[in-house]
């Protein structure tokens, strides 16, 4: 393992795309906010390492930074993204300085392995505000969060949402008959 001299040592390594996944591991543990928060936007970091990343609560700048980055990452396993939708509710409105809590809800909504029951549960929270879930039905890429919001208590939640779910089934039954239309290639 390499020898760090400085917080910017550490920095670099955690951005090296070489770092093995013990050198992420040990580097998550830094004492720096900005190195565990390269460890966690490292397409290499394991599993395990991610959700050893959560921030036991989400208020600051850092920790929201963080907890986008966890939303964001392909290895972030289901249940780490469980745990952040429990622990995201609390800057998922507009606060001063929420942006990027907001940013990580609508990301651990769209991420593919969140559970739809976590999700549900995390919108379900008083603390949630209509603007994000609004914002959710403009953003939300997973069909299954679409339909979750046609049960919101807002009509305007549930009117984009149902706007959202007519487009991306038309698109679906497009591609469809795209497909059947298209010849089928010799083998």
């Amino acid at each position: 393992m390499r020898r760090y001299h400085s917080p910017k040592d550490y920095l670099d390594a955690a951005r090296d795309p070489a770092a093995s996944p013990e050198e992420l591991r040990f580097l998550a543990g830094s004492v720096y906010d900005f190195v565990r928060l390269a460890v966690a936007e490292h397409p290499h970091a394991e599993a395990d390492v991610l959700v050893a990343l959560t921030p036991q609560h989400i208020k600051s700048w850092n920790e929201q930074r963080l907890a986008l980055a966890l939303a964001r990452h392909p290895n972030t396993p289901a249940h780490g993204l469980r745990v952040l939708a429990e622990r995201l509710p609390a800057v998922l409105n507009r606060g001063r300085g929420n942006d990027n809590g907001l940013a990580a809800g609508s990301a651990l909504c769209n991420h593919p392995h969140t559970p739809l029951d976590a999700i549900h549960t995390m919108l379900a929270d008083p603390r949630v505000s209509t603007d994000f879930r609004r914002k959710l039905a403009r953003e939300a890429t997973r069909t299954d969060v679409l339909r979750l919001l046609l049960n919101d208590q807002s009509d305007a939640v549930r009117r984009r949402a149902q706007e959202r779910l007519r487009a991306a089934i038309s698109a679906e039954q497009e591609a469809m008959k795209n497909d059947d239309a298209a010849p089928l290639p010799n083998t």
